[in-house]
């Protein structure tokens, strides 16, 4: 099987290309603010879960597919030799319910469905949310989730972190339902799996409470001001936090092989990201401060991105710095998404103005594919 590995990633492109296309073609035969009124049929959404959790749950085991390889290997051990001191996996004590999960399955089937398993709550726990968050966009809502750059990365290479992420989108759906104990459970789940979505859980809890548009703003322009100011400064102070292990090691793992071959680092403000990361922002700024029009769910979302957002920008010049882009970058598609079916943002051609953000969205992670950055 391992020969059929290079088109897993094409074959779920094509899906993808295929659902959007279909949604555009419809959303462009609608008039004004329909979209709003729109209620979705979340059957080709179930179906594309179903399909995704089979292909991709059952895949090879291949370095095509990152981390996958590293994940076998453990489970070989958990198989062979059960668990001891010296076979533990460095995050096993703070991420402990992924890996002690991973060890019973590894007592009782194979790795492919435990992959299957770790799919499961990837693709159920996130489109669960989304339909929490918006019971009547919420298949379009996943569409845009599925649709982004960073969606197939995590479900194959940074898999611990990707489910610990749907949780963290889970929380937000049931937070937004007005639930009380769901919302902690959920986070504890996720801080469990990995315990850098933290950071987003605490950006979460402190938008439920402090729901003031002008500080997120003031925060996100007051990070990029800090980080070009003092950024090299901020990453190594971040840096002894130790606020993720395993970041720290890579960061220090990249240093040490540049050093090795004499390679110098760049180290320098990505303004392509920043700018990729700014079109919620954006959006947000026009909704909020130009066309005034919010509810609670889209000021929870927003806070919750630009806190998350802004925590990254301090850290932007750093190795490895991607890892702290996407405790944001994984709601991107759902902030970008929400205003859009659920609020008049455009005074003109609403639904026509978002069926071509819907394409864009997806265009920005075709190029990527092109260019060879997924």
């Amino acid at each position: 099987m391992k020969e059929f590995a290079p088109y897993y990633f094409s074959i779920y492109m094509y899906v993808v290309m295929l659902l959007t296309v279909m949604k555009f073609c419809e959303m462009q035969t609608t008039r004004g603010y329909g979209i709003l009124y729109h209620r979705d049929d979340y059957k080709p959404m179930i179906f594309f879960s179903l399909f995704f959790i089979l292909l991709f749950g059952f895949r090879p085991i291949s370095d095509i597919f990152g981390d996958t390889v590293m994940y076998n290997a453990s489970y070989k051990v958990f198989q062979t030799y059960g668990v001891t001191e010296g076979d533990l996996p460095a995050e096993m004590n703070s991420d402990w319910l992924f890996y002690w999960g991973m060890f019973y399955c590894a007592q009782v089937i194979d790795i492919n469905y435990f992959l299957a398993i770790v799919m499961y709550f990837y693709i159920v726990m996130m489109f669960t949310g989304c339909r929490k968050l918006d019971s009547r966009h919420g298949a379009t809502l996943m569409l845009f989730c599925i649709g982004a750059f960073s969606f197939y990365t995590y479900s194959v290479n940074g898999i611990r972190n990707g489910v610990a992420c749907s949780f963290v989108i889970l929380a937000l759906g049931s937070m937004c339902r007005g639930k009380r104990v769901w919302p902690i459970i959920f986070s504890l789940i996720a801080i469990s799996c990995h315990k850098s979505t933290a950071l987003p859980l605490v950006c979460m809890f402190f938008t439920y409470f402090v729901r003031n548009p002008k500080l997120m703003y003031l925060t996100w322009f007051g990070a990029i001001a800090l980080s070009l100011a003092f950024g090299e400064t901020l990453g190594n102070l971040f840096s002894l936090l130790n606020y993720d292990d395993r970041l720290a090691a890579n960061m220090q793992r990249g240093e040490d092989v540049a050093a090795e071959w004499g390679i110098e680092l760049e180290n320098r403000f990505r303004w392509d990201f920043l700018l990729y990361s700014s079109m919620p922002i954006v959006l947000g700024a026009y909704t909020l401060f130009i066309r005034k029009v919010y509810n609670n769910t889209y000021l929870l979302l927003l806070g919750t991105y630009i806190y998350a957002n802004s925590f990254w920008v301090l850290v932007i010049r750093g190795l490895f710095s991607n890892r702290f882009a996407y405790l944001s970058w994984f709601i991107y598609p759902i902030v970008l998404a929400y205003p859009l079916f659920n609020l008049p943002v455009f005074k003109k051609d609403h639904s026509k103005k978002t069926a071509y953000i819907l394409l864009a969205h997806l265009g920005f992670t075709i190029s990527m594919w092109i260019l060879g950055r997924i």
